[in-house]
C-alpha cells in the first residue's frame, strides 16, 4: 500500500464560466495533516466538495490511497470523512438515531455490524439515547 493518502492533479470546478477552483494540484502523505487556507470565496469549500464526491470536478483528477475516487468511490467512502463545525446534527435524534441516520445517508452496508463497531471504538454506549 502507498504511503500517499490523497493525490490532486489538475483539479478545477466550473460554475457556468465562474471558475471555483482551478488547476490545484496537491498531494497528502500518511501522517501529513492538510489545511485549506483563503478568504470567502476562495474555493475551499468546493474543493472540499468535490474531494468528498458530492460535486464532480469540471476537470482533473483525485487519487485516495492510489485509486482513482470516480473509479472507486464506494470503497473510498468508506475509509474518509469531513467534520465540519457549520454541520449540525439535528438536535431532536438520539446518537443512535444519528448514526443510523447517517448510515443511509452513506448507503452503509451491514449497519447494525458498523454502528456497533462505531460505538465501541468512541465508547458511546452510555450515551446512545441521550
Amino acid at each position: 500500500m502507498t504511503d500517499t493518502v490523497l493525490e490532486v492533479k489538475n483539479l478545477t470546478k466550473t460554475f457556468g464560466k465562474f471558475i471555483a477552483v482551478d488547476n490545484i494540484s496537491f498531494s497528502l502523505q500518511k501522517g501529513e495533516v492538510l489545511g485549506l487556507l483563503g478568504p470567502n470565496g476562495a474555493g475551499k469549500t468546493t474543493t472540499i466538495q468535490t474531494l468528498l464526491g458530492t460535486l464532480i470536478p469540471t476537470s482533473g483528477d483525485i487519487n485516495y490511497f492510489g485509486n482513482k475516487f470516480r473509479d472507486n468511490r464506494e470503497g473510498i467512502l468508506e475509509y474518509i470523512n469531513f467534520s465540519s463545525t457549520y454541520t449540525n446534527l439535528p438536535w431532536i435524534l438520539t446518537v443512535k438515531e444519528n448514526l443510523t441516520f447517517i448510515s443511509y445517508l452513506y448507503s452503509i452496508k451491514n449497519r447494525k455490524q458498523r454502528m456497533e463497531k462505531i460505538v465501541e471504538m468512541f465508547s458511546l454506549e452510555k450515551l446512545l439515547n441521550k
